[in-house]
């Protein structure tokens, strides 16, 4: 007879404890772990034997790891008997809270074996010390032939692996041995601690299984709130040091609760994502809550910041003040600017122990395909990264990506169900793209576009007949996705949410009221009315719409072909197109914008435009050449207008110069398909400069600037009106532009109405204006003085800066992007200090002479809606599901900062549980105890199944039962898009599971969302033509140098497959990389990359990567019921 169990298909352990369980009388068994899915495997032994006793002796204590159940040993061995047997319930709630259990047979029979246990017929003991051993003894039944007892051992427990799959070794036994193998048993039991022979205990075993293991039976109101509660769970951090209170206080910051709750919160994402974008609204201390956070880390990092928040060398301002305040300066801690990245990388680099990274306006680097962003990725890898912005969601998918780049490893993701973020936003991306072109031209004159808008339709939608209902539906759950994606890295409330949270509303009353902005119009005669809507529709529309303006000189490569074969243009030469013609649309767009701003800074801006022209015409004509400065298509992403602009003067006196930029194309007319064109076109933007100069001029509107003289006429009554409240300061004001040319065209004109107490910020930030914005505009700041009533000032100090003693905001200009009123706003309306109980917001609208308010509203509206449509994408006041309207603009314009956005889930939640709380506080507090994997059927008007998974945030799995063939029945969704459909009154019944119930469940728990969406890398791509590079690269053999840097080009290859964390810019370079052509230049160009990223880059990437199990929570059975 062959002895020896192993699992083979012919002999497995299972088969035989069955087999000997209906002959025993008696069974001891010694095992690591009292698993109750081994003696599930058992069920139908026990079952057809009801006569048998069996004594379970349990050796070890087990816990709930990442790789499943983990038994282990109890090392202290002065544990008493109670702390003993309290581990042992402890391993209970572990194992069984387990996937393991969680399924039909055990919800079947566990009643079964409980029953067993409560009749003593299966008796528990624990072994008082660790004990590894397997020993299972059989006392068989009277009139067995040959044998009554034996035993087996060997290494399976009492698991079903161990008894069935998995591959062991175990002898079965039933002469030699037996007496010792009982004898050893027998001690090891009566030294045993009792479990189930002690009434208390046992009830106590008996109670846990029932009461705290997915077994436990709740009513549907229950699993609301524990719904509830596990969804604010998530929100919760780690512990603060009671030092950072005292620091708080210590530097006069009042320790907010929200700022508080905020550092707990970041500090456990930091633990979970290696990083956290802080992103409350303009005024609720980022600062203070980045430097909290930066405290708590206790290591060493810097901050890169706009410069003229930065501070100066008497650490009195700025970052500088902070890091001396939150003792961070005396870790090291150091502040640059976010101009001068290659510095910062050098610095970085060479300093071996940075390890956190506070990059504040992190909205700026949102396009990863720029050198810029390159050296940022590479200054923050390996490093804890604090990003801060208040506009995270005013962008692109893909803007958002690049800023989550800076932290996570994107193909290796704990914040999404799928692990696979660069695949999650790359899907974002084409929907977004091709949602935005539906919405841009299916109503387009141009046959092309309105086709190729229709098939995108038909791709989305399956239909041929567009619905603009339907568009705004799809973009409304697209922007909703991509919010859902970050929450788990995000940390974002608004005004609204710390006035409406029950924890945090009593704070509110640091806070302003932000009145709606007031509406200042300023008046043009008729010909000045017509001319303004002719350089808006006419001179400088969009070329599909017939404008004058060429802009040949920012769009050679357009020459080269004929016309006629745009549309036939490869990968790479369709790339060179789109990047110049948006160096065109950035110019074009600047121009109406200045218009829009102020005649007399557009009248300058055409002055600059003509000499560039005439320069570059020169040396066109002169030299048969055309020389264009690369790296400024690259820098409209990163510069401001005026920036743009400056750049553009200096670009034209080196080439008058004949000093050619560093990374310049040089372009030879004779080669041009288009030369006499693209002459021509330059020759036409010329002469329209100038005739538009001419029309300034006999048109009066600068000489003579209604839009000015508006302007200081009301300012005048602002400030000499009485405060409404007699205890508020006077009232200051803050005049805004977006444009240096507009601040400088104003600023003579208003110091000469104010006498002089104007202060003026248009250019650079030096220390000194810095301190004279604190003194007279900072209720806060320690030196106060009254030398000024008005700033006029660019967007330089709409970041960073504290406003306070500012009680208005005008925007000269309109700011067709929302943030910007935000930014703007956010500086007079500060919790740090409150000063007046009302804010105000004044934007301007061009009107006519006579005008009544209603008619001037009209021309406003109109006049707007035409610079919007000019302005085509670069406007962003409306958000991409909603159609344009003239009143529909206007009444975007006029909202109020605090309404853009409602108020959060997370507070509308913490709202609603906290009344339940107060109603029902004994049932709130039971939830604490509530274990994981509980189930509950209520009664609804569907079938349907919702099962709560906790993976960083909750995610819930919706399905439904009864749909017709073919239909999608399976969708992951958010908590508070169920909340409807779970919700139950406190009376309500459970019912029980339906039939359908575990079929449905155990495709959920296996559901993999990757399977459905994951893609291949697309073809024509710059990551597939890099992979294309580098495996070419591989493929050289006898070349010593390629041989050498082998290990780094595997190592790229690698990351682009498998992880993702090179940037766009970084991936275009090896893309980029020929070695045919220049093998030499292409060596070189690895090495530098090698040399930037370091050799072992990936590693050290690796080594932080988070494995984030997903946890079932709860599942919500709805079943409707006849």
């Amino acid at each position: 007879m062959n002895n020896f169990i192993t699992n083979s298909t012919k002999k497995q352990l299972k088969t035989r404890l069955i087999e000997l369980l209906s002959k025993s009388e008696e069974l001891k068994f010694l095992v690591g772990f009292f698993y109750f899915s081994g003696l599930r495997e058992l069920y139908d032994g026990l079952q057809s034997n009801d006569k048998v006793k069996l004594k379970v002796l349990v050796g070890l204590n087990v816990d709930k790891t990442i790789y499943g159940l983990m038994e282990y040993s109890e090392r202290d061995k002065k544990l008493s008997d109670d702390e003993r047997i309290e581990n042992f319930f402890t391993s209970i709630r572990k194992s069984i809270n387990s996937n393991i259990f969680d399924n039909k047979d055990f919800y079947g029979q566990v009643k079964f074996f409980l029953q067993k246990i409560k009749n003593d017929e299966i008796i528990l003991r624990k072994t008082r010390n660790p004990n590894h051993a397997k020993l299972y003894i059989f006392k068989l039944e009277e009139g067995q032939i040959g044998r009554d007892r034996l035993f087996i051992t060997g290494s399976s427990n009492l698991t079903s692996a161990g008894l069935m799959s998995q591959a062991e070794f175990n002898v079965e036994i039933s002469d030699y041995g037996f007496d010792d193998a009982e004898n050893y048993f027998d001690e090891l039991w009566t030294d045993g601690i009792k479990i189930t022979e002690n009434e208390e205990v046992k009830k106590k075993v008996i109670e846990i299984i029932e009461q705290e293991t997915l077994i436990k039976e709740i009513t549907p109101f229950e699993a609301y709130l524990f719904v509830l509660k596990n969804y604010l769970d998530t929100f919760r951090g780690k512990e603060i040091t009671r030092r950072l209170t005292e620091v708080l206080e210590e530097n006069g910051y009042k320790p907010y609760h929200y700022q508080l709750d905020a550092v707990q919160q970041a500090l456990s994402i930091i633990e979970n994502n290696n990083g956290v974008i802080i992103a409350d609204v303009v005024g609720l201390g980022k600062t203070v809550i980045a430097c909290s956070i930066a405290f708590e880390l206790k290591k060493r990092g810097i901050v890169i910041a706009p410069p003229g928040i930065i501070g100066d060398k008497t650490k009195s301002e700025g970052w500088k003040k902070y890091l001396e305040q939150f003792h961070l300066a005396s870790l090291g801690w150091e502040a640059f600017s976010l101009g001068d990245l290659e510095h910062v990388s050098e610095f970085v680099s060479k300093t071996n122990d940075i390890e956190v990274v506070i990059i504040d306006e992190a909205h700026r680097f949102r396009n990863e395909d720029t050198k810029d962003y390159e050296y940022l990725k590479n200054i923050c890898r390996g490093k804890i990264v604090i990003l801060l912005t208040a506009t995270p969601f005013n962008n692109k998918p893909a803007d958002i990506f690049s800023l989550l780049k800076l932290f996570i490893v994107p193909k290796k993701s704990s914040i999404t169900l799928d692990d696979d973020l660069e695949n999650k936003f790359r899907t974002f991306k084409s929907e977004f793209d091709k949602l935005s072109y539906i919405k841009r031209y299916y109503q387009s004159s141009d046959q092309q576009k309105r086709n190729r808008a229709l098939f995108y339709y038909t791709d989305l939608f399956g239909e041929k007949t567009v619905n603009s209902t339907k568009i705004k539906k799809r973009t409304e759950i697209l922007a909703k996705q991509i919010r859902d994606v970050i929450e788990p890295v995000i940390i974002r409330r608004n005004r609204l949410d710390i006035q409406n949270h029950p924890y945090y509303k009593n704070e509110v009353n640091e806070l302003s009221i932000v009145e709606f902005p007031k509406e200042w119009f300023y008046e043009l005669n008729k010909e000045q009315s017509v001319f303004y809507d002719k350089i808006i529709q006419q001179y400088f529309a969009l070329p599909d719409d017939g404008g004058w303006f060429k802009g040949a000189i920012y769009k050679p490569f357009e020459y080269e072909f004929p016309k006629e074969k745009k549309g036939e243009l490869g990968k790479e030469e369709n790339f060179q197109y789109l990047q110049q013609f948006n160096l065109y649309d950035f110019m074009r767009r600047l121009l109406v914008k200045r218009f829009e701003s102020s005649f007399g800074a557009f009248e300058q801006s055409v002055k600059n435009f003509i000499n560039i022209h005439q320069i570059v015409l020169e040396f066109i004509q002169k030299t048969g050449k055309y020389i264009l400065d690369r790296s400024l298509l690259e820098k409209i992403y990163e510069l401001d207008a005026d920036e743009i602009e400056n750049y553009l003067q200096e670009y034209s006196e080196k080439i008058k110069n004949n000093e050619y930029p560093k990374n310049h194309k040089v372009y030879e007319l004779k080669k041009f398909e288009r030369e006499t064109d693209f002459i021509n076109d330059i020759q036409s933007d010329i002469a329209l400069f100038k005739q538009i100069l001419d029309e300034l001029r006999a048109l009066n509107l600068v000489a003579k600037d209604p839009k000015s003289e508006c302007l200081i006429e009301k300012v005048k009554m602002v400030l000499t009106t009485s405060p409404e409240n007699p205890r508020e300061l006077k009232r200051k004001v803050i005049i805004f532009s977006e444009y240096t040319d507009t601040v400088n065209y104003l600023a003579p004109l208003l110091t000469q109405a104010f006498n002089g107490r104007v202060l003026v910020v248009a250019g650079s930030l030096p220390a000194s204006k810095i301190k004279e914005i604190n003194k007279n505009f900072d209720a806060t700041a320690k030196q106060q003085a009254d030398d000024y009533d008005i700033l006029l000032a660019t967007d330089k100090i709409s970041e960073g800066f504290n406003l306070n003693r500012a009680g208005m905001v005008i925007n000269y200009d309109i700011p067709w992007n929302p943030v910007r009123v935000i930014q703007r706003v956010g500086r007079i309306n500060r919790i740090s200090k409150k000063v007046f109980d009302k804010l105000y917001i004044v934007n301007f609208f061009p009107t006519e002479k006579g005008s009544d308010l209603v008619h001037s509203r009209e021309i406003a509206a109109q006049k707007m809606f035409m610079i919007h449509n000019t302005l085509g994408e670069d406007a962003k006041i409306f958000d991409i599901d909603e159609e344009p309207t003239p009143s529909g603009l206007y009444n975007k314009i006029q909202q109020s900062p605090d309404s853009l956005e409602g108020e959060s889930s997370y507070t509308k939640i913490s709202k609603e549980f906290e009344a339940w709380k107060e109603k029902y506080p004994d049932i709130v507090a039971s939830l604490k105890n509530f274990p994981s994997r509980i189930k509950v059927a209520k009664e609804d008007t569907e079938n349907e199944l919702f099962v709560v998974i906790k993976k960083q945030k909750l995610f819930v799995h919706h399905q439904l039962y009864d749909v017709t063939e073919g239909s999608e029945n399976h969708f992951i969704k958010e908590v508070e898009d169920v909340l409807e459909k779970i919700k139950a009154d406190k009376n309500e019944p459970s019912l029980p599971l339906s039939n359908q119930f575990w079929e449905e469940y155990e495709t959920i728990k296996n559901y993999q969302e990757n399977q459905k969406n994951n893609k291949p890398i697309p073809e024509n791509t710059l990551q597939k033509k890099a992979i294309i590079v580098l495996r070419n690269l591989l493929a050289i053999n006898d070349n010593f140098q390629v041989t050498l840097l082998k290990p780094f080009v595997r190592m790229l290859l690698e990351d682009l497959l498998d992880y993702g964390t090179l940037s766009d810019y970084t991936i275009r370079r090896i893309a980029n990389i020929d070695i045919e052509k220049n093998f030499t230049k292409a060596v070189d160009e690895l090495k530098f990359i090698e040399k930037e990223l370091g050799n072992d880059y990936l590693y050290k990437e690796k080594q932080r990567i988070s494995d984030l199990s997903k946890e079932i929570i709860i599942a919500i059975e709805n079943r409707k019921t006849d």
